[in-house]
């Protein structure tokens, strides 16, 4: 009975991971609105979180706190759907667990300290995110899980981890940083909810459960 609980107690944070496609969503439909202004290409994505009245030589946002809003959520969502990998006995999935917290907590920090009124602590509230992150996707499926899953995920992780050398190497150039930002994010937001569903039906499995 005990194993039953802890079975569905896990499935609640596993469900915080189902909706971060979501956050492409907003993402682009926010990139949209800008117009003019923004570019998806060329244009970081924290300039989403960055008002057009303010100086910038970067794209800018007519509704900054949306994108802002973006971050808090659905990072703290990412930290949330990590839970049960941190109440497992391999330490390898506790590794795994605590990137995705790192990953997830300090992008609640991007949104909370927007690039225009906070340059230095945004640029030290990022970096954890794109070393944390890519790694979370790569290890996530190399040590939890199996067939083709693992395949997809290690291919994304792949994608992330090169996203975030390449946006490295192109920081502050004038194109091509917002497309090898978004390589260095977005693989996460798709990997997530495969991860979910694959670890929500282990769960089951285990414990016997529907």
């Amino acid at each position: 009975m005990r194993g039953r609980s802890r079975g569905r107690e896990d499935g609640v944070p596993y469900a915080a991971w189902l909706g971060q496609p979501g956050y492409l969503a907003a993402e682009v439909l926010l990139a949209l609105l800008a117009g003019v202004h923004y570019s998806l290409a060329d244009d970081t994505i924290s300039a989403l979180g960055t008002g057009c009245d303010s100086p910038t030589s970067t794209g800018c946002s007519s509704a900054p706190w949306a994108m802002n809003l973006v971050f808090v959520v659905f990072g703290a969502l990412q930290a949330v759907g990590a839970v049960p990998l941190l109440r497992q006995d391999a330490a390898r999935a506790r590794v795994v667990g605590w990137l995705w917290v790192v990953a997830g907590t300090f992008s609640v920090g991007v949104g909370l300290a927007p690039v225009d009124a906070h340059p230095t602590l945004h640029s030290l509230v990022a970096l954890p995110v794109f070393v944390a992150q890519p790694l979370a996707v790569l290890l996530h499926a190399r040590w939890l899980t199996t067939g083709r899953v693992r395949v997809s995920g290690t291919a994304l992780g792949v994608a992330a981890v090169v996203g975030a050398v390449a946006f490295a190497v192109l920081l502050g150039a004038d194109s091509w940083s917002g497309t090898a930002e978004r390589l260095a994010i977005w693989p996460a937001k798709l990997w997530l909810p495969l991860a979910a569903l694959t670890q929500l039906r282990s769960r089951r499995r285990t414990f016997g459960l529907p």
